[in-house]
């Protein structure tokens, strides 16, 4: 049975993620700050699964090193293996010029897009190794150049060329940077209040769709879904 941790797990498209995981029979390791909804998706993942799925209740933002060196100490504990991470936390502030953006704001949005995944993959690569996956959520718009992503764009596009880093020092590693188009989510709703959303796909064919190519594409470094 394969172990997956993945980060930014209650909500979206991190929940999508770990029902249709669970689906597949695979131990998930859900880490998020938001417990209310981290401790519905238990319960729901938990009576179709039976002892398969644990919490890892933790705030990327305010996390620090010696809480990123912890999670590994827990994980080599009780799980002795981890064969897939997703980095899929994330946050997306409103959009803003880079002339009038909130400098604190700033250190938020590069803590948990960027810093955090730095930390996770420092602390958690020897569990990887042994030919395991290493997936990125990252998002087509970056490459389009756009104005107002701010920090959002610096860290998505900093956690790719990691990811790349990574890949080419680990070879034995699958490393994977999921290039996402817009899909379904309240965060985009927020961001783009006026927008038809019914076209676009919701997150649970995303995540389908984002584990299938996985699947069928193991040394594929980066692809668009």
């Amino acid at each position: 049975m394969k172990t997956t941790l993945i980060t930014g797990a209650a909500n979206g498209l991190g929940a999508e993620l770990s029902r249709t995981l669970a689906a597949n029979d695979q131990q998930l390791i859900l880490l998020d700050s938001d417990l209310n909804a981290l401790n519905s998706l238990y319960d729901e993942l938990d009576t179709q699964t039976p002892e398969r799925i644990f919490l890892y209740p933790m705030d990327l933002k305010g996390a620090t090193p010696k809480d990123y060196a912890e999670l590994a100490e827990t994980l080599i504990n009780q799980f002795q293996t981890l064969d897939a991470l997703y980095l899929n936390a994330a946050i997306l502030p409103a959009f803003t010029p880079i002339e009038h953006f909130e400098e604190m704001q700033w250190y938020e949005v590069m803590q948990v897009n960027l810093n955090a995944n730095f930390h996770l993959i420092h602390h958690l690569l020897p569990l990887l190794k042994q030919g395991g996956e290493l997936i990125a959520i990252s998002d087509q718009t970056i490459h389009q150049h756009p104005a107002y992503y701010g920090a959002y764009g610096v860290a998505k596009a900093g956690l790719e060329q990691l990811v790349k880093t990574i890949s080419t020092e680990n070879p034995t590693l699958h490393c994977h940077i999921a290039q996402l188009s817009p899909f379904q989510s309240s965060l985009r709703a927020q961001l783009f209040p006026g927008e038809m959303i019914e076209h676009l796909p919701i997150a649970a064919e995303v995540a389908k769709q984002l584990i299938q190519t996985i699947t069928s594409s193991p040394e594929t470094l980066s692809f668009t879904l």
